[in-house]
């Protein structure tokens, strides 16, 4: 039988970390800067597309701590799969129809053809924008593909692997995931978005679930988790230093070492003292209420943006941050309570 798993508040407070980067990032991606410290902010803003790493990893660690706690259940696949379909696919599937023919209507654009969009309803438009496929449809949405197809398989492995092969198979995921961002490199193909390429940062979240399981995730391993963080932070500012200007090897070994970076930084937040100053950062309600809603704020942020930095043309670039993220909030806690909570509430029928 499963047990209770504990609900750590401190990583609501990471998931939001992580979707404030990415905003951080698509915001000056967008807007044009003049003076010298904006400059420097939007030099800055460019680490921010490795939030979504933080969220691979972060997901592949909860996602597995569910799996390993309730794979002795009658009820295993059936509870996982429609909890993940309550979770993901109302927001999802919302946000196309508004995309595809809301937004045209606005703009007096015409439809785009559903051969263009139905690699988007089926959760495959990571492959089309990586192998240059005829498609239309919000490019941010790559992530959400990645870990749907992680999903589709690792329950699986989970439930007929014992613990030990479980672990053979994150160390063959981190191996397939590099093979192939080689193989697309030298194709001169890009890497970044296709699911076989990033599997591995959902690989090392889930073997911190692993060490919980195994009551390794305490605070008597803080330093070697410590260490760990030292250890890979060392190549990822090197690499972070060189602006996109990858080596081979780098651009092959980059998301691995992001994933081991925030792993291990996980570990920490997790296994520290309540009264350290990191976890009450990451414990403060304005954080956690940013968490609850990051999924609403990764799926509506750009349209947000776009509507404030391209459509009202605000010359204040101060203003026009403050109004793009607040649009982003805004837009993101009434789609959560009046559209994903009606369906969070059903999962409440299938615990486990």
């Amino acid at each position: 039988m499963s047990v209770q798993l504990k609900h750590y508040n401190e990583l609501d407070g990471v998931r939001a970390i992580a979707v404030i980067m990415v905003l951080f990032y698509h915001f000056f991606k967008d807007v044009d800067v003049n003076y010298d410290i904006l400059v420097l902010l939007k030099k800055l803003s460019l680490f921010g597309k490795t939030g979504v790493s933080l969220f691979f990893v972060l997901s592949g660690f909860l996602i597995t701590r569910i799996l390993l706690n309730t794979k002795q259940n009658d009820s295993y696949f059936k509870s996982f799969y429609i909890k993940r379909v309550l979770r993901i696919f109302p927001l999802y599937y919302f946000f196309l129809v508004i995309y595809y023919f809301v937004v045209p209507l606005f703009l007096h654009q015409s439809f785009a053809d559903f051969s263009q969009q139905i690699w988007y309803w089926t959760f495959m438009q990571n492959f089309a924008l990586t192998f240059d496929w005829n498609s239309v449809g919000p490019i941010h949405y790559w992530s959400l593909s990645v870990e749907e197809h992680f999903y589709l398989f690792w329950p699986l492995i989970i439930y007929y692997c014992s613990l030990k092969n479980v672990k053979w198979a994150i160390v063959s995921l981190c191996i397939i995931s590099f093979l192939v961002r080689f193989i697309l490199i030298e194709n001169q193909i890009e890497e970044s978005l296709f699911t076989f390429a990033r599997f591995d940062e959902l690989a090392v979240g889930s073997f911190l679930a692993i060490l919980e399981l195994q009551q390794k995730l305490v605070k008597q391993n803080l330093r070697k988790f410590l260490a760990v963080f030292i250890v890979f932070l060392i190549p990822l500012i090197y690499i972070s230093l060189n602006n996109g200007n990858y080596s081979l090897l780098e651009s092959c070994a980059r998301y691995l070492v992001l994933a081991m970076v925030y792993g291990s930084f996980i570990a920490i937040t997790i296994v520290i003292e309540p009264d350290n100053f990191l976890k009450k950062i990451l414990d403060n309600n304005a954080l956690k209420s940013i968490g609850k809603i990051s999924f609403g704020l990764y799926v509506y942020h750009p349209i947000c943006f776009n509507i404030v930095i391209n459509d009202l043309k605000i010359t204040n670039l101060a203003f026009t941050f403050v109004l793009s993220f607040g649009l982003a909030y805004l837009v993101s806690i009434l789609s959560y309570h009046l559209l994903e909570k009606k369906f969070l509430k059903l999962k409440t029928q299938f615990s486990h």
